[in-house]
């Protein structure tokens, strides 16, 4: 995956051609096209991906569909892993702003202390600073029969976090957003209704129109509610 990357890298910047990957890939998943077999098309969504598309040459494409298939298959090999959040810290963010993301083993511990492997059940899991989606994923790990969701302020962390969801099947929702003063950019519904993505609007998110709010316990300290 990554010479293909460094392939593409050599006429485009890296970091773009990196959130076109998302992108194209979202698109790729609507869940339009995987419900009709490709038999129907959502116009909006067809335009969004040739003008992400009419970027590239044939054989660029071409790579692009690779990588999404290579993607694939290291998710069926290691399921809840987080190959894209790897790629891009390693390669892309390399820690601008303080952008690391928590090791996989931490996320794992984190979710065990949660509750054991099956243990929960259709309850809602948030995470209102998502970055690719790899806190939630390690929940999904032990604990699959949930609702997922994650707010996050960088657009191509969000999309990555979108990914994710999907080929691991995880239902329920990422925003693009800014968590602290409720700015909504974008979002997107994942294996919702039936597989596949679907964009939505903040009238339509549960996170947006639905915050988390708190209360104080019996000690007087502040405590987190379910999101729903």
């Amino acid at each position: 995956m990554i010479s293909v990357f460094d392939r593409l890298g050599r006429r485009h910047s890296i970091s773009s051609v990196f959130n076109d990957l998302v992108s194209m890939a979202i698109c790729g998943f609507h869940q339009i096209n995987i419900q009709s077999c490709l038999t129907v098309k959502d116009a909006e969504n067809e335009n969004r991906y040739l003008e992400i598309s009419n970027k590239y040459g044939h054989q660029e494409l071409e790579d692009f569909a690779k990588i999404i298939g290579l993607i694939q298959l290291q998710v069926y090999e290691a399921p809840y892993a987080d190959p894209l959040g790897e790629y891009y810290m390693q390669t892309i963010s390399n820690g601008k702003n303080g952008e690391y993301f928590t090791p996989e083993p931490v996320c794992e511990m984190m979710a065990k202390m949660q509750g054991s492997k099956n243990s929960i059940h259709l309850k809602t899991a948030f995470d209102p600073a998502c970055g690719s989606g790899r806190m939630l994923l390690a929940f999904a790990k032990l604990n699959p029969d949930n609702f997922f969701y994650g707010a996050e302020l960088s657009n191509t962390c969000a999309k990555m976090a979108v990914i994710n969801f999907f080929l691991n099947g995880l239902r329920g929702e990422v925003a693009w957003m800014n968590s602290l003063s409720m700015e909504w950019y974008g979002g997107w519904q994942i294996n919702q209704n039936g597989l596949g993505i679907l964009p939505i609007e903040k009238e339509q998110s549960r996170i947006w129109s639905a915050p988390p709010q708190s209360k104080q316990n019996n000690k007087g300290q502040r405590i987190q509610l379910d999101l729903f």
